[in-house]
């Protein structure tokens, strides 16, 4: 199915740090979009590119996401690579793993800034220029973590909480400019954020008890949600989070 994507211009954050981000990248790529990839590692982010060159027409820009202005910078990157921006994919995220009681306020921030306060920045900048190109797509990237309560990441399932929060808020507020917002919530996919876990392997066998569908996901299981949701062909939906988990959290 032709999603339509010729010519977008598609932005992704934390496209560099794991293989969910470069998963949706070429996924995108290869429906012919051109894409921002924005990350905060430089060295990281330009490895990323150049392995996306033999995908499509794609271009590279430095930001941290936890900075208050540097949404303005991503829109001035797109415009000046590819004229504007019509897909926003926010993927950027950090988790740092202990006990509730053991984060320093700080460090609470972060989480916070990185994972929740970006979509606000990103919006203020990206959402006048989607208006002006007639409208476009944010798609945020959750976590089903929000819906099962899981612990020793308080301080990222509180963020992906607060994500569908805003999406819903904020599609009611654009949608009148023809901007949808969406979040996809995924499970728990084997990529290098599991390295977090002492056990691997009894990790894996945890997840796949959990999930309705026997087997692990895979990068291209969410890619080809986030290609749907930010094409035309999901034109007529908005404000909604849709779990991406082999049916772990389906109630």
């Amino acid at each position: 199915m032709d999603l339509g994507l010729a010519r977008k211009v598609a932005v992704v954050t934390g496209g560099a740090g794991g293989g969910l981000g470069e998963a949706m990248l070429v996924r995108l790529l290869r429906e012919g979009a051109r894409c921002l990839a924005v990350d905060r590692n430089p060295e990281r982010n330009a490895a990323l590119v150049d392995r996306l060159r033999a995908h499509g027409e794609v271009a590279g820009h430095i930001a941290d996401v936890s900075t208050p202005d540097f949404g303005a910078g991503v829109v001035a990157a797109a415009t000046e690579a590819f004229g504007g921006v019509d897909i926003v994919v926010n993927n950027a995220a950090i988790y740092p793993s202990r006990a509730w009681d053991e984060y320093e306020i700080e460090e609470f921030d972060r989480v916070i800034d990185t994972n929740l306060r970006s979509l606000y920045v990103m919006a203020r900048a990206v959402v006048p220029e989607m208006a002006r190109r007639g409208g476009g797509s944010i798609v945020n990237i959750g976590s089903i973590t929000f819906l099962v309560g899981m612990p020793k990441i308080l301080p990222y399932v509180t963020s992906k909480g607060g994500m569908v929060g805003f999406t819903r808020a904020l599609a009611r507020e654009v949608g009148e400019l023809n901007v949808r917002v969406n979040t996809v919530s995924p499970g728990a996919f084997p990529t290098g954020g599991e390295t977090i876990h002492p056990d691997p392997e009894g990790y894996s066998r945890h997840v796949i008890e959990q999930q309705c569908l026997k087997r692990r996901g895979t990068p291209e299981d969410l890619a080809d949600v986030v290609a749907f949701l930010a094409s035309d062909r999901a034109a007529f939906v908005t404000g909604q989070m849709l779990e991406v988990d082999g049916g772990w959290a389906h109630w």
